[in-house]
């Protein structure tokens, strides 16, 4: 029998131990490539646009499907119609990459893969007629969660991840971001710790303020954020400033209760002149870009804290 002290002397040093065990910093992430992220860029932009039902997003769908299969612990293709023009229905298809599938405790990662049928953002009346080639919106931000999926396989991170591709959330204002209701309509009760929507993240002279949404619905997680961002030598980019919400799926998510940060570009060429226009092409967009939000991303998903009893 252990005498009442010893136990007690034995129980301090087991709490002691669990303290310090809690307290070790997070190993580092694994190396995000901007290299690699830039070629998943190029590959999207060079299957054409990919409004949905076209072509080129069916196209998108095989490679996305293709470049995760063998990355993530599991890939679900939700399948869904919408009105498109006319009110006629078009075919629509989440792609949903889990990264422990067994864990509670999880991130949501999103990004939408479509793009635009008419280029209305373009200054020129003409160029409206023309499908946008989306190389910043939102090639960029699949890119992005692309190369993140590599790292989630290279090394398990401390929670659960998902990473929603969303199809049909910038399909004008006919499906009201179609993919991001979809994916919630399917996974009743599903409450991560918060999610990051991830669009427009490639102009070589990209700005990234904090969305005011965010703030005032996920202000620990938008916090945590932009420390990872100082931490990742990232701050030049991810400014102190905040800026009114974007018309993104950052609304439909925090609207569901799921505290969400935006990291989103806010201008895009003069006077915005490229953004949802025929000028959206990789000529003006940087892998040095990709790379700083990928290290972002990188050091706040890696530097969760796992929940009791789950790692």
């Amino acid at each position: 029998m252990i005498p009442t002290r010893g136990r007690a002397r034995s129980a301090a040093a087991a709490f002691t131990l669990l303290l310090a065990s809690c307290s070790r910093p997070a190993p580092p992430p694994p190396e995000f490539s901007e290299a690699r992220a830039w070629t998943h860029l190029t590959a999207q932009v060079g299957f054409g646009p990919r409004y949905p039902g076209d072509k080129g997003s069916r196209r998108q769908l095989l490679w996305l499907v293709d470049e995760l299969k063998f990355r993530a612990d599991t890939v679900i293709q939700q399948q869904f119609t919408a009105p498109g023009e006319g009110g006629r229905p078009v075919k629509l298809t989440n792609v949903l990459a889990r990264f422990r599938p067994e864990l509670q405790d999880r991130i949501l990662l999103v990004a939408h893969r479509d793009t635009r049928r008419r280029a209305d953002g373009s200054p020129e009346p003409l160029d409206r007629r023309f499908p946008t080639p989306g190389a910043n919106v939102n090639a960029s931000g699949v890119a992005v969660l692309v190369e993140m999926a590599q790292l989630l396989k290279e090394q398990p991170a401390p929670v659960g991840v998902d990473i929603l591709f969303a199809d049909g959330d910038d399909f004008r204002d006919e499906a009201d971001f179609a993919g991001t209701r979809h994916f919630l309509a399917q996974m009743p009760g599903y409450r991560p710790r918060y999610a990051v929507v991830v669009q427009g993240v490639g102009d070589k002279l990209a700005e990234f303020p904090r969305d005011s949404l965010s703030v005032a619905t996920a202000a620990e997680a938008t916090a945590r954020m932009w420390d990872a961002a100082k931490a990742a030598d990232a701050d030049s980019v991810f400014v102190q400033r905040t800026a009114p919400p974007m018309r993104n799926a950052g609304r439909v998510l925090a609207a569901a209760g799921i505290p969400t940060v935006v990291v989103a570009d806010r201008e895009y060429g003069p006077d915005n002149a490229r953004w949802h226009a025929i000028a959206d092409k990789p000529e003006f967009l940087s892998r040095e870009t990709l790379g700083l939000v990928g290290r972002v991303l990188a050091t706040a998903v890696f530097g969760e804290q796992p929940a009791a009893g789950e790692n």
